[in-house]
């Protein structure tokens, strides 16, 4: 059983609801309970909907799709090993992180075309930030 005190206009209430069934409501307000009817809910009404390509109209031209080498733990950047343009293979070398004192090789898990370095040596950079952006 929820209870809630409410003042209205300078009037104290304390209501207790019992129960709801069949949005029927038992409540207890200051010790006198009550019956309430709640009103049901509307039920959505669904209207198919045909999709019509419009003639004449070409398809969507897919972009490249563009996938980011990401930092795996925060560090600095000690060197950006490629550059826009390279075409780059699965474990290929893309920078070099320093991180606990450590240099670390950050390599590509896929093969793919550079199109954007998004680091430059000299910046730290936290976990799952985009290093470098293969096509």
């Amino acid at each position: 059983m929820k209870t809630y005190k409410y003042n209205i206009n300078g009037n104290d209430y304390e209501v207790a609801v019992e129960g709801i069934e069949n949005y029927v409501a038992t409540v207890v307000v200051n010790g006198e309970t009550y019956t309430v009817k709640m009103p049901e809910p509307e039920k959505p009404v669904h209207h198919p909907v045909a999709v019509v390509k419009p003639a004449g109209v070409p398809a969507p031209v897919d972009k490249p799709k563009r996938y980011g080498v990401k930092a795996p733990l925060p560090g600095v950047i000690v060197d950006v090993v490629v550059k826009p343009g390279d075409e780059i293979k699965r474990g290929d070398t893309v920078v070099i992180l320093d991180a606990m004192k450590m240099e670390n090789s950050i390599t590509s898990d896929r093969a793919g075309k550079v199109a954007e370095v998004c680091v430059s040596p000299g910046e730290s950079v936290m976990e799952g930030k985009d290093l470098v952006i293969l096509e």
